[in-house]
């Protein structure tokens, strides 16, 4: 929310994430806020320069007061009370009632009030975004990569069904992207750990120069999961060719334009370009004794055990460990280490009596390396 002070406009950390995405023209070639005429255009059109602009780039907040703000002045921007970067402002005006913007794009205002907007170029100070952006593209040159498939996940948390999802991507592309996205509850797990998970199993079980990890951190513009259209245009203007959607996704439906019932892959065929692949619902199927798809097994319902995220997170959040037909058991003990930090008051104890064959030498023990051999042993089958 832009709190104005007097010579700046506050910004919070979505909206700060929001004014770096829109530098970097990963939302598209507009790389300012929109003036009036522009935001009519792309209302009327939806286009800019040519390109297909679902949501305008007007930038407003109840906190900004049109009478105090100067055009042709500069502002500070400030986040958390540190000073971010500088807005020239170019053009200050209002609008009554509600326009489709970027800042807001899954909220609907339902009363007339009149709003204000602010338009201008902008800088900013530093930006991680331009720097992942950057890593991107010089991997892609690399590989030379042709197809590239994107994934935007909440990961939340990280199971054996996104594995199944990564390794079908893995087969089908020279390069994967994951987006990876804020938890959209109010109970997700925290997004570096999410972050960790998603590296750490990268890293023991697939080929990691072929995927590449874009983090959204502290952006809410794509927590809810709602738009597909908005992921696939982020995943188009980062150089991907292919986006791959579970379908269960809610923003996958239908919607009536000139009298004719389309999708949202009518759009994404015209708009953009990219290839969209809808992958069916994973499970583990107690006859199969394998993830399979819904598709691809013949038994029913009564046999599939379901990748609930919400209630793989509760069992984490109360200390249970999953089984391991649901999660890799180093995701699930970094986790639970994460969760209850020092649980055990004597670890080094506990672990060298259960386990000394397995002794880590020069190594203090860890409450994750704990976990993992529990698990471990919770896998095995002994007739006593």
């Amino acid at each position: 929310m832009g709190l104005q002070r007097r010579d700046s406009i506050v910004l919070s950390k979505s909206e700060l994430e929001l004014f770096k995405l829109i530098k970097e023209g990963v939302l598209g070639p507009c790389t300012h806020l929109m003036d009036q005429k522009e935001i009519d255009l792309v209302l009327k059109t939806q286009r800019f320069e040519g390109e297909f602009t679902p949501y305008t780039l007007a930038f407003s907040s109840p906190k900004l007061s049109f009478n105090e703000l100067s055009e042709k002045k500069t502002y500070k921007l400030v986040c958390e009370d540190e000073v971010v970067g500088s807005l020239e402002l170019k053009e200050k005006f209002q609008i009554k009632g509600d326009i489709k913007s970027i800042f807001n794009p899954n909220f609907c205002y339902i009363d007339e009030t009149m709003r204000t907007y602010i338009a201008g170029d902008f800088e900013l100070k530093a930006s991680k975004i331009k720097d992942i952006k950057q890593d991107f593209l010089s991997l892609k040159a690399h590989f030379k990569a042709q197809k590239i498939t994107a994934i935007i996940a909440n990961l939340d948390p990280l199971h054996k069904a996104h594995e199944r999802i990564f390794r079908w991507a893995i087969d089908n592309s020279d390069l994967i992207v994951i987006f990876l996205m804020e938890s959209y509850e109010l109970n997700g797990l925290d997004f570096e750990l999410k972050k960790r998970c998603l590296e750490k199993f990268v890293d023991l079980y697939l080929p990691k120069e072929r995927i590449f990890i874009f983090p959204l951190k502290d952006l809410s513009l794509f927590n809810a999961h709602l738009n597909v259209i908005l992921e696939a245009k982020i995943a188009k203007n980062i150089g991907c060719n292919q986006i791959v959607v579970g379908q269960n996704h809610a923003g996958l439906g239908l919607f009536y334009e000139d009298n004719k019932t389309k999708t949202v892959f009518d759009e994404l065929a015209k708009n953009f370009g990219i290839e969209v692949t809808v992958l069916p619902e994973f499970v583990y199927c107690n006859q199969c004794k394998i993830s399979v798809s819904t598709h691809s097994c013949p038994h029913g319902p009564s046999y599939h055990i379901k990748f609930h995220t919400n209630s793989l997170k509760e069992l984490l959040k109360t200390g249970i460990i999953p089984p391991t037909i649901f999660m890799r058991r180093e995701i699930s003990a970094l986790i639970l280490s994460y969760l209850f930090p020092n649980r055990f008051k004597n670890i080094q104890m506990i672990y060298n009596d259960l386990f000394p064959h397995v002794l880590l030498p020069s190594k203090k023990i860890k409450d994750e390396d704990l976990y993992e051999q529990l698990i471990s042993m919770y896998q095995l089958t002994y007739m006593v």
